[in-house]
């Protein structure tokens, strides 16, 4: 069987939870030509209550409205019988989240967020942090063709069938596409993110973003390599950098988990013994983190420091069910 669906969703009610925002705009507004990010019309500084002498200029942004948007498309292929000892579910959802900032309430990184300054909530759409374009999975399970009532091995022994007969494999397969990378700088000028004067906040980090000059992906990636570290300058000073809130993702994650299983009949017939021989990362591979999404600190910037996954797992177990 075969089915394919579209999803869409769109929500105004996002909990962004732990952002100290001081909502006074860059001290560029109305000062430097041109310059309108995170200002009010015309480039000018944002008035009261917004500006920096108002007497509650900080606010902790703990239930704020945000917007989120979900397109996507799902695919899933079943089996419907055992025919040949096989049975098979297979789905795949190619997607798109787009947020303004969604908080897991762990303290999960946002990046450099700069909503609420007013008007200025399209300077945080982005991809969402829990997006992922490409999602592939696939779950098989197959009964091998020998022992007693088998194509193969059907005038075997008890002993030999007992031993060699009615095993069963499975295969677990898991690929996705890499999670968005919120690339940040950390710059601090007089205690505010490169003296813009907004001093914004999120989990006690003070963070902007860098300018964006060019498409961030290094030509030729690797876990030394990930970003091109030479798409990215710090804003002049008094300004918030114009890159995205996620300008790129990280590594693709590619998993696959075998199984050996075999189901031995005992003399009782309220009896049964099940002994699985199972191996986790099959192909001992390596699945890395994101990389160092720090413009502010050059010598690791672009590089992979981690892995997010286990080496190659053995496990034997033996049930006995009565």
């Amino acid at each position: 069987m075969l089915t394919a669906g579209y999803a869409g969703s769109r929500s105004d009610h996002i909990l962004i939870d732990g952002n100290n925002l001081n909502v006074a705009t860059p001290v560029a507004c109305g000062n430097v030509p041109g310059y309108t990010i995170g200002c009010g019309p015309g480039g000018t500084a944002v008035g009261a209550p917004y500006a920096a002498n108002f007497p509650f200029n900080t606010i902790s942004n703990i239930t704020d409205q945000g917007v989120a948007h979900y397109n996507g498309l799902q695919v899933k292929a079943e089996t419907k019988s055992s025919r040949h000892g096989i049975y098979a579910l297979i789905g795949y959802t190619y997607s798109r989240t787009y947020d303004v900032g969604f908080s897991d309430g762990l303290g999960t990184t946002l990046g450099a967020t700069y909503y609420p300054l007013p008007n200025w909530q399209k300077l945080d759409w982005a991809l969402s942090q829990i997006n992922l374009n490409n999602n592939f999975s696939a779950s098989i399970i197959y009964d091998l063709p020998f022992g007693k009532g088998k194509s193969f091995g059907s005038s075997w022994n008890g002993v030999a069938n007992t031993i060699l007969g009615n095993w069963q494999v499975t295969v677990i397969e898991k690929i996705t596409s890499g999670f968005p990378v919120f690339v940040v700088d950390s710059n601090s000028i007089n205690g505010t993110v490169n003296g813009t004067g907004t001093a914004f906040s999120n989990n006690g980090n003070s963070l902007s973003r860098p300018n964006q000059l060019c498409a961030p992906q290094a030509p030729q990636q690797s876990i030394n390599d990930w970003i091109n570290i030479n798409c990215f300058a710090h804003a002049p000073q008094g300004e918030l950098g114009n890159a995205s809130r996620t300008p790129l993702s990280g590594p693709d994650f590619s998993n696959t988990d075998f199984s050996l299983i075999k189901q031995f009949k005992l003399p009782w017939e309220s009896m049964g013994l099940n002994f699985r021989a199972e191996v986790f990362n099959l192909f001992n591979h390596p699945q890395f983190g994101s990389p160092n999404a720090d413009f502010n600190s050059p010598l690791n910037f672009g590089k992979i420091q981690s892995t997010v996954n286990n080496p190659r797992l053995f496990q034997f177990a033996l049930k006995l069910t009565f």
